[in-house]
């Protein structure tokens, strides 16, 4: 039966308090109309503070998931880009993460993964699997054995909870990239003036589902400038989009796009701007295999880890440049001692700073010229500072420049060919 008290007043109620497409408005316009009834007036406001809630959650998990993501770390011969979009307004943050790690030998390590799960608890266990995952990848694993650890990690130490996961290592004097998969949609590889094509990266159960969990790798081989992109499932699965469909959809959305890492991960987002329901957050990541042409220019943290990097790039661009061994490594300990030079002397211990590296070839002499952009101090001890030394007992030429802007190093060495020696 219908109650005509409240008949009469739903009556007399004003037209835009009859849909909740008002959002806070009509919540507020709505508990006011529910001033004659408390239990109707107590509802609406607990249902305002509610969604005033779940916001502040939100905003707290996005917060905290992008302090999280960590800074892309600058590799010779690979250039990386990588992005990060919230789902939508009605979906609460997700655990989307990626990571780029440097490995010993100039490879990289590089990862994308879903948390199962919403809001700051998925946050927080993404955290988690982020270090338990770069404390295996530094121990210079394969991916299968990371992946089998990290299986234990989430089964034992975050008593389970499904998670996707994908680890890869890039290769790039190798030209390969080896692949294994927890449960996660496989790269997508584009190769300059060839169709988009999927990584090998044979199926494994995702991370927390069993506990012997075996995983296999794939390997595919890159081609100079060929692209590498990594990518959450959000990306190519939804309720109106199986995963194989949308598979194909993003291989023939690919087949045209651009092959540079950031302008790559701008083309996916804008084509997610034009996909009807999509309400899922998203991560990307992207590398471009960059090989070394005629000139060579790095620029790299101001940090002693940098010159192992600033090593195997100046040996390829010797090697390219026509250099005998014995030339490459004398070049490279001139070059390393302009380099150490730049970390210790002219920054602090702890800098953002970088210094550059730039190599070129005129006929059969190379010049390499090492610039940073703070001041030479004198060594701490008569023990040290014999790096200059080292430099003009090895190379032809040595010249130092310094300035108030910065200190440039150049070096110049004659090589020999093969039927002078």
């Amino acid at each position: 039966m219908v109650d005509p008290d409240r008949e009469e007043a739903t009556a007399g109620a004003p037209a835009d308090r009859e849909s909740p497409a008002g959002g806070d408005e009509w919540a507020s316009g709505a508990a006011e109309s529910g001033e004659g009834d408390p239990i109707l007036g107590a509802t609406l406001n607990a249902l305002k503070a509610a969604a005033e809630g779940v916001e502040i959650e939100r905003r707290v998990a996005e917060t905290l998931q992008r302090s999280l993501l960590p800074q892309l770390p600058v590799v010779p011969g690979l250039r990386l880009a990588a992005r990060y979009r919230p789902g939508s307004a009605e979906t609460r943050i997700g655990g989307d993460w990626y990571d780029a790690i440097p490995l010993r030998g100039g490879n990289l390590g590089i990862a994308i993964g879903d948390v199962v799960g919403r809001g700051v608890k998925a946050a927080a266990r993404m955290a988690h699997l982020q270090s338990a995952l770069r404390a295996y990848a530094l121990e210079s694993l394969r991916p299968a054995l990371v992946l089998e650890r990290m299986n234990s990690f989430v089964l034992e130490g975050e008593q389970g909870g499904m998670v996707t996961l994908l680890y890869a290592v890039v290769d790039p004097d190798g030209h390969t990239v080896h692949v294994a998969s927890a449960g996660h949609p496989p790269p997508l590889v584009l190769d300059p003036g060839a169709p988009p094509t999927y990584a090998e990266a044979p199926a494994g159960a995702p991370l927390g589902v069993a506990r012997y969990s075996v995983y296999e790798e794939g390997v595919t081989t890159l081609d100079p400038w060929s692209t590498v992109l990594l990518y959450t499932d959000g990306l190519v699965e939804g309720p109106q989009l199986p995963l194989g469909q949308g598979l194909e959809v993003l291989r023939s959305n690919m087949e045209d796009g651009p092959r540079e890492p950031e302008t790559l991960c701008d083309a996916v987002l804008e084509s997610l701007d034009v996909r009807v329901g999509f309400s899922d957050d998203l991560a990307l990541l992207a590398l471009q295999l960059t090989p070394p042409g005629k000139t060579l220019e790095l620029e790299l943290p101001a940090r002693p880890a940098s010159l192992a990097a600033m090593r195997r790039a100046v040996a390829q661009w010797l090697r390219l440049a026509g250099a005998r061994e014995d030339e490459i490594y004398e070049v490279l300990v001139a070059c390393g001692e302009a380099c150490a030079n730049a970390v210790a002397h002219a920054h602090p211990a702890l800098s953002d700073s970088l210094f550059e590296v730039r190599a070129t070839q005129e006929g059969s002499e190379v010049e390499i010229t090492v610039r940073d952009t703070g001041r030479w101090r004198p060594p701490a001890d008569e023990g040290r500072g014999r790096g200059l030394a080292v430099m003009r007992e090895l190379m032809d030429e040595v010249e130092i420049e310094p300035s108030e802007k910065g200190t440039t190093v150049t070096l110049r060495r004659r090589l020999r060919s093969e039927t002078s020696a």
